[in-house]
């Protein structure tokens, strides 16, 4: 019953405070989609980069010589290493085709036959050690007799294990620059919540309202204010999910963001209400 009461009063409370109490929530929702924009953004190039590494393979060229039963059990003894996904033979005329398929047909036209080499084809699972499962096929194979040459793409795939890495630490640092920034905005407009209920705490506490309950209907205000942010950033970027899709690659992997930031905005509002209380009844005392 004390609970119901103090949430009938929070809401009275939030409605007393007129326009200060639509302007904070307003300004908890663009914090909070801010927020999630940026989640979307690193969502975002993440999921490149885990595009771009699920390309990447081990091409392993055989000499001539080297028969279609000996290619296939090598690629059988490549299949079994670690970070390998999958391994497929291509034979002389399946790399002719993919060679016509991509340049055209003149340059085999030219040639009396066709140079190219059949290979091993090692595909690798994407992760961050790749480039370490990468060198280990590559050595692999090159320690093998019938193998011409190995091309494993090490430097590329160094590079963009780097810019995986750089991506993700400056996403980390950026985000908890925007969580303060986030704090900071809504903890203020939190503030002036409180501030604008200051005749009614004072009220509240002449007609013999207890410390806790003061407490807890200012903090109920602050999580419905916080949770009424929350719930206008998701329906922004719900409303716009399909332009995030469009020009965000991976963007939809990270819907369980929309739960979080009204559980974020919730939070907030309960730890900004929190301060500014203690600060008023501070005053009051």
């Amino acid at each position: 019953m004390g609970l119901l009461m103090a949430f009938r009063e929070a809401m009275r409370g939030l409605w007393r405070t007129g326009m200060a109490g639509v302007v904070s929530g307003v300004t908890t929702g663009v914090s909070l989609m801010v927020l999630g924009i940026f989640v979307f953004l690193i969502g975002g190039g993440l999921a490149i980069f885990e595009s771009l590494q699920e390309r990447i393979e081990v091409d392993v060229y055989l000499d001539d010589g080297v028969g279609r039963p000996k290619a296939l059990q090598m690629a059988r003894e490549f299949e079994a290493m670690p970070g390998v996904a999958s391994v497929r033979y291509v034979d002389k005329v399946a790399a002719a085709e993919e060679f016509r398929s991509m340049f055209g047909d003149g340059f085999l036209d030219a040639v009396s036959r066709n140079p190219l080499p059949a290979s091993v084809r090692v595909v690798l699972r994407a992760g961050e050690g790749m480039v370490k499962n990468a060198r280990a096929v590559a050595e692999a194979a090159a320690s093998r007799m019938g193998v011409e040459s190995v091309d494993a793409g090490e430097a590329w795939l160094t590079s963009l294990d780097r810019a995986r890495e750089a991506v993700t630490w400056i996403g980390i640092s950026l985000g908890v620059v925007l969580c303060l920034a986030c704090t900071f905005a809504i903890g203020n407009t939190t503030k002036l919540l409180v501030l604008s209920q200051r005749d009614a705490i004072e009220v509240m506490r002449m007609v013999g309202a207890t410390g806790g309950f003061i407490r807890l209907t200012v903090l109920l205000g602050g999580a419905f204010l916080g949770f009424a942010g929350g719930v206008l950033a998701v329906l922004a970027l719900w409303s716009s999910s399909q332009w995030w899709a469009a020009w965000i690659p991976g963007a939809t992997r990270v819907a369980p963001v929309y739960p979080g930031l009204i559980g974020l905005g919730v939070l907030l509002g309960v730890l900004g209400s929190w301060v500014s209380l203690n600060r008023v009844l501070r005053a009051l005392a």
